[in-house]
């Protein structure tokens, strides 16, 4: 369909006229004045040609003699320009009739070559012809115009789209805004996060007290036409808040110039949270590497303390320094403090089985008065030495218990101890068990130095002490208490602290139920069970008399000792310090027990055993050895030995295992042995 001409703002033409004499352009703007169209006269060819650098015409009618640049001139140099090309040039001329002018005139470019006079009519329909022809063109360039509009109207509208279904699938909270900061658009995530009705902004779901802060940065960031980033808490339509990571991007047109922006919110709140848990895991890391290191200070000091009274007494007596009279109490200084190292190695122990998970108890009936009176027996030495008034207040209905006694006694055993340890010369240490509705409850009170209320909350901490400097007046690793919470939690109950300050005193309290829930219970003479408070085993004289020994160890003090403390009870010892040479002993000769350490050059003693049942499957063994987890245990009874046993172990219990190997068939039943009740 051709366009019409009758549009409602038709395009006007412009044509140039170029004579140099002023009276003929005159006469041609009064002949082409009635089409209405823009005239624009120059007197030169240069002329015309900067009003072409100005604008472009629809038609150009232009003399030929000129001065200067003469019309062919003009007309080569408009033609040679691609912008002005196009326009179609009339030569008008009184003078060059001569063909070859006139052929000339077209080469240059001319469409036509009117010669003067001329009809004002003929030129004016021949304008005519030519405006139509520009304004033919003009509207189908307007209307080309129009589509390429309507086309990227289309593509913007199709990149619109593109961009909501883009943003939307985003896994991000997007806004657009307009060059104000105005938020116009935002996607589904941010709906989906904040509610519908929760707006557009993201201002308004920041929490009440960073909503000012939050709205000064973004204002600031579209006056300066800066990117801004931010961690931001912003509130979803639940309520709860969650970190995001704000990023304003501004969009800029061809010329730079802030058009609008991208907003986008990303959440990080897994990230802050990790961070948050990775930067308190580090901080906990370094206390526990801090703590580790005080731990490792304080075994080195606990350990070497008692050391140096056992070694310093030990040379005395060598060098026959110490005078007979001081002889029993040097002894008794020696054992109190080879007790002291026995203890503290049993803690540790202790608490690596309740790291590892493998601390058991043994729930039978007991009675609850018999263990508190037991462990009142056992500190109460201490007690005294220090003048400390100790007082007991049992119920009589809280008697009876069901629990493992054992471990029940190392609790109570471990608060008197402690609440001694803390409380000055004429304090006082009381322990009060009392059955409560279904829950019986141990409370150990003291009138000591009190708990600071920071460490508080972390007195049942392992390796943790109020005082762990090298000035502190107690001694001790500070396992005691971590101790003493696990055993409580084993029995289903709960332990707490109370203290209103230093110096006030503090009091432990425990509840535990009436019946307590039972864990699998432990095998007897397990290592790890309950650390009995017990004499140490008498054996009677010439016990063992007429029973051969065969003793297997690779430290030739151990064997020494082994074999005086048996060759005491009557028996007779042999002695290896390797496997080889024991097997060898034992097809000289089949001895009536077996004694072995695990820890042996060369091979152990799972080996040896082996090789021993291989050689006489009769022969009562036992393996005495430092090696003293449960593990170690069931092993040494799968590989062959009828009784695994810690060391040290006293001299008369060592006699008394010996006795029951050689005359019985079944493992014998080997206590384990509290610090302080064990020697050697």
């Amino acid at each position: 369909m051709e366009p019409s001409l009758t549009a409602a703002d038709p395009p006007v033409a412009r044509i140039l006229m170029v004579d140099d004499h002023p009276p003929n352009l005159i006469a041609l703007e009064a002949i082409l004045q009635p089409l209405g169209q823009e005239l624009v006269k120059v007197t030169s060819g240069e002329d015309a040609l900067r009003e072409l650098l100005e604008g472009d015409f629809a038609l150009i009618l232009m003399d030929v003699q000129m001065p200067g640049l003469d019309g062919l001139q003009t007309a080569k140099l408009i033609k040679e320009r691609r912008r002005n090309r196009h326009i179609p040039i009339i030569f008008l001329t009184a003078i060059h009739k001569d063909p070859a002018y006139i052929f000339r005139g077209y080469r240059e470019g001319a469409v036509d070559y009117m010669l003067k006079p001329f009809d004002p009519e003929i030129l004016r329909a021949k304008v005519s012809v030519f405006v139509e022809l520009w304004r033919r063109g003009e509207l189908l360039h307007r209307q080309q115009a129009m589509l390429r509009a309507r086309e990227l109207l289309e593509v913007e509208k199709r990149g619109e789209l593109r961009f909501r279904a883009l943003t939307d699938s985003m896994p991000q909270c997007v806004w657009a805004a307009r060059a104000d900061g105005e938020i116009y658009y935002c996607n589904r995530i941010w709906k989906a996060y904040v509610g519908h009705d929760g707006g557009t902004s993201f201002l308004d779901a920041a929490p009440e007290e960073e909503v000012e802060g939050l709205r000064a940065a973004w204002r600031e960031a579209v006056r300066r036409g800066e990117p801004l980033e931010r961690e931001q808490r912003l509130q979803g339509h639940d309520g709860d808040s969650r970190w995001f990571l704000l990023r304003m991007v501004p969009e800029r047109d061809e010329n730079a110039r802030i058009r609008g922006w991208i907003c986008t919110a990303t959440d990080i709140d897994e990230q802050k949270k990790l961070l948050a848990a990775t930067q308190e895991a580090r901080s906990q890391a370094e206390v526990a590497n801090r703590t580790k290191d005080e731990f490792l200070a304080t075994v080195s000091h606990e350990l070497r303390t008692p050391l140096n009274a056992i070694l310093g007494w030990t040379r005395m007596l060598r060098t026959g320094a110490v005078e007979p009279r001081s002889l029993q109490r040097v002894l008794e200084t020696i054992e109190r403090n080879a007790r002291m190292q026995t203890q503290l190695v049993d803690d540790i122990l202790d608490v690596s089985r309740i790291i590892a998970g493998k601390m058991r108890i043994n729930i039978q009936k007991a009675d609850l008065h018999g263990v508190a009176r037991s462990a009142l027996d056992a500190v109460r030495p201490a007690a005294e030495a220090k003048g400390v008034n100790l007082v007991a207040d049992l119920a009589a209905d809280a008697a009876e218990f069901y629990g493992d006694p054992d471990r029940l006694q190392q609790v109570i055993w471990n608060l008197l101890a402690n609440a001694i340890k803390f409380t000055p010369r004429d304090g006082r240490v009381e322990l009060r068990v009392a059955r409560t509705h279904s829950e019986t409850e141990i409370r150990v009170s003291d009138s000591g130095i009190g708990i600071a209320p920071d460490f508080l909350p972390h007195v049942f901490d392992r390796f943790r002490q109020a005082d762990s400097s090298i000035t502190r007046a107690q001694g001790g690793l500070g396992l005691g208490l971590a101790i003493v919470r696990h055993l409580v939690e084993v029995h289903g109950g709960t332990v707490r602290a109370e203290s209103e300050g230093e110096g006030k005193g503090a009091q432990f309290v425990v509840r535990l139920p009436v019946r307590a829930v039972a864990p699998v219970a432990e095998p007897e003479g397990v290592p790890g069970g309950a650390r009995v408070q017990r004499e140490p085993g008498v054996a009677p004289p010439q016990l063992l008399r007429g029973i051969e020994v065969l003793v297997v160890d690779d430290d030739a003090d151990a064997r020494e000792l082994i074999a005086a403390v048996l060759n005491n009870s009557g028996a007779e010892v042999r002695s290896a310090a390797s496997v080889d040479e024991a097997v060898a002993m034992l097809r000289q000769r089949r001895p009536d027990v077996l004694l072995s350490d695990i820890g042996l050059p060369s091979e152990d003693g799972y080996a040896l055993i082996r090789r021993v049942r291989e050689i006489d499957s009769t022969v009562p063994a036992a393996a005495l050895t430092a090696y003293a987890s449960i593990d170690d245990h069931r092993r040494a009874l799968e590989s062959g030995f009828q009784a695994h046993v810690t060391k040290p172990i006293e001299p008369g219990d060592l006699a008394l295992l010996v006795a029951q190997l050689a005359h019985s068939s079944t493992p014998p039943s080997v206590p384990r042995l509290e610090p302080h009740a064990a020697a050697g």
